[in-house]
């Protein structure tokens, strides 16, 4: 084969002078951007590949599009099916995903995942957010803020530390305080219709604004780990990774940090949030990537759905 017929043989028309070339490299990172299983993903590229360099003659763009959904959905029609929402233009925008969880069980790793696979810049911790607010508001005025959420109750006022539960009461009161952040970071991100990620152990299902869970373009997702000594091997792990998270502080405080995560699985299951276990945190990535990809698909299809009312609903223009 000379080298002309190897340039045809890969080109994908976008336009009537303009081309690109197909890559297998770029058709893998879409696949996995919509949730495919990894094993599958070379598989499916290849199986494009063998079929464009059959072809003579460049195709179009639209055509290739077709090949991979066929490709797909002899497989698996649901991930067919997200294969079109994720070349359509992105009508579900903005998507913004909230992970809630305490400290230890991976969701700043599982954020990060998602940032990469769902091509999401935009990654907001809710540590970042209390910070800000302790840089603003004095620990004489608002003394459970400036503490760990699972120590906040030993900044208490006595009236408000009451015998039993004292770590829940003491989270709950610092959660108050950093959910005006987080609710206003959910609002300027659904503005901008930015896709964004928000992780952190102040996202209590129970302390959010029910307009916020109700709003269709946010998702919160609950994460916990149920063994206690894989929970305290990755507290040790981390502590060793991230020089100022010292393990002992939350060894110490592993107690708290267990009630605490009891708390908002009781919390999370009230509202019907969907809760996922991280100690497989492939299966996990995979339960969390399905969950969003279900919300986005819905919010697609309500999209197309109000676009074709309007159309309908449109007055003739007179001649």
């Amino acid at each position: 084969m000379n080298s002309d017929q190897h340039e045809n043989f890969l080109k994908i028309q976008l336009r009537k002078d303009r081309y690109e070339y197909f890559s297998k490299g770029i058709l893998s990172t879409s696949l996995n951007s919509i949730g495919m299983d990894p094993n599958l993903v070379f598989e499916i590229a290849s199986r494009v590949e063998q079929i464009v360099s059959v072809s003579s003659e460049p195709i179009s763009k639209e055509e290739l599009v077709q090949i991979i959904t066929s490709e797909i959905k002899s497989i698996d029609p649901k991930i067919a099916e997200r294969y079109i929402v994720f070349e359509g233009g992105q009508n579900y925008k903005p998507i913004i995903i909230l992970l809630a969880g305490v400290p230890g069980i991976g969701k700043s790793t599982i954020a990060s995942q998602l940032s990469q696979r769902l091509e999401i810049s935009h990654i907001i911790g809710t540590d970042m957010i209390r910070q800000v607010l302790r840089q603003t508001i004095s620990s004489k005025l608002i003394p459970e803020l400036h503490s760990s959420s699972y120590e906040a109750y030993k900044k208490l006022k006595p009236k408000l530390n009451p015998i039993l539960r004292q770590s829940i009461v003491g989270y709950e009161e610092q959660c108050r305080h950093v959910i005006v952040g987080v609710e206003s970071a959910i609002q300027t991100a659904l503005y901008s219709r930015e896709n964004s990620i928000i992780e952190g152990v102040h996202l209590a299902p129970n302390i959010l604004n029910p307009s916020v869970l109700d709003e269709a373009h946010v998702i919160l997702i609950l994460l916990y780990l149920e063994e206690e000594e894989e929970h305290k091997r990755r507290i040790q792990e981390r502590g060793t990774e991230v020089e100022l998270r010292k393990p002992d502080r939350y060894i110490n405080a592993f107690s708290e940090i267990r009630n605490i995560q009891t708390y908002l699985v009781e919390e999370a299951t009230k509202v019907k949030i969907p809760i996922i276990e991280t100690s497989e945190s492939s299966e996990a990535l995979k339960k969390i990537m399905d969950k969003i990809w279900e919300r986005i698909v819905m919010l697609d299809k309500q999209e197309k759905k109000a676009e074709k009312k309007k159309k309908k609903t449109k007055l003739p223009i007179n001649q």
